[in-house]
């Protein structure tokens, strides 16, 4: 058996299980952190993968829902978990959240496994690791965010747009020429500071293993805990030669981060998850504040909106020169 530590979404993670199991969740969140700094603070999430295919009991709980129950002590059990294949066992208690977690697959699941392991992958990342976390800092009044958030010039950019669009083709370039991120796909947010989602880059042109969408994982050379963001940015693909940048409302542009969170294939399966584990355990929403999250976020902060061209062009310090000096001269007034 093997533990490990990490830090993912604000929380403090430790991860137990076998061997083969643990390397594998690492993976998902894209390395290991580095030496000293993960052994820090004690775990406020355990996340247990255990290798026992018996059912968890389930004597004397009262049935939520199919294939979910509610046991005494803010305990729940649930079956098959986003179509993962995994069963679960999640408990809360003054020490925080504890996940265990059994390979029981019924047939349906067990075929899509060996056939499809990229989409397998992406499943149990969700499930054995990034769903746990965030649901935790759910309890602590953050919100899920598909986003990602990388300094560029001196400036900490929230970068919200949909999938596809190009943002880890954009925060890949700006970390190849010396910034720091948190994240390229998902962070938990309380308004004031944006916490990663500990995770692979996943690019068009990596190198990694196969990821969903014709992307390959790449592991982070260097990824920062948390970052404040200064300025929002919503992007979007245009038709045009060159790209335009125009400001965006408070409105419109927390409806476009609210909206881009929604429509992230990586949380589908969170919504309801979230909401059932809280129904059955009696802890915290059963609903992330994300409207109010991202509210926050834009009437603090100035929003614009980049509409790249048709084809790559420059990195994101060219294409954001002039809100990015409006960020640093307003903070230097």
């Amino acid at each position: 058996m093997t533990t490990a530590m990490l830090h993912t979404a604000g929380q403090r993670v430790a991860l137990d299980g076998p061997d083969s199991a643990v390397r594998t969740l690492l993976a998902a969140a894209g390395g290991p952190e580095r030496p000293g700094l993960a052994a820090a603070d004690p775990p406020n999430v355990v996340l247990a993968v255990e290798e026992s295919r018996q059912p968890f009991r389930t004597d004397g709980a009262e049935l939520i829902t199919r294939g979910v129950w509610a046991t005494p002590g803010s305990e729940v059990v649930l079956t098959n978990v986003g179509g993962s294949g995994f069963d679960q066992r999640w408990a809360v208690d003054v020490d925080g959240l504890r996940v265990a977690s059994r390979w029981r697959p019924p047939y349906q699941e067990s075929v899509a496994a060996r056939l499809f392991p990229a989409r397998q992958r992406a499943l149990n990342s969700q499930v054995l690791l990034h769903y746990p976390a965030l649901w935790f800092a759910m309890q602590q009044r953050f919100a899920p965010l598909h986003v990602s958030v990388v300094e560029v010039g001196g400036v900490v950019v929230l970068l919200a747009g949909p999938g596809g669009v190009g943002k880890s083709t954009l925060v890949a370039r700006a970390l190849a020429d010396g910034s720091r991120a948190t994240c390229d796909n998902l962070a938990a947010c309380d308004g004031m500071t944006a916490y990663g989602v500990a995770e692979p880059l996943r690019l068009l042109d990596g190198t990694g293993r196969r990821a969903l969408h014709g992307r390959r994982e790449q592991p982070w050379t260097h990824r920062v805990r948390s970052l404040p963001p200064e300025l929002v940015v919503v992007l979007r693909r245009g038709t045009q030669e060159s790209p335009t940048l125009r400001e965006l409302s408070p409105a419109e542009a927390a409806r476009r981060l609210v909206a881009g969170t929604y429509a992230a294939g990586e949380l589908r399966r969170f919504w309801s998850i979230a909401a059932l584990v809280a129904t059955a355990t009696g802890c915290g929403p059963v609903h992330p504040p994300i409207e109010e999250i991202a509210a926050r976020l834009t009437t603090r902060l100035p929003a614009v909106e980049l509409l790249l061209g048709r084809e790559p062009g420059a990195g994101l310090t060219e294409l954001l020169r002039r809100p990015l000096a409006a960020v640093r001269t307003g903070r230097a007034g």
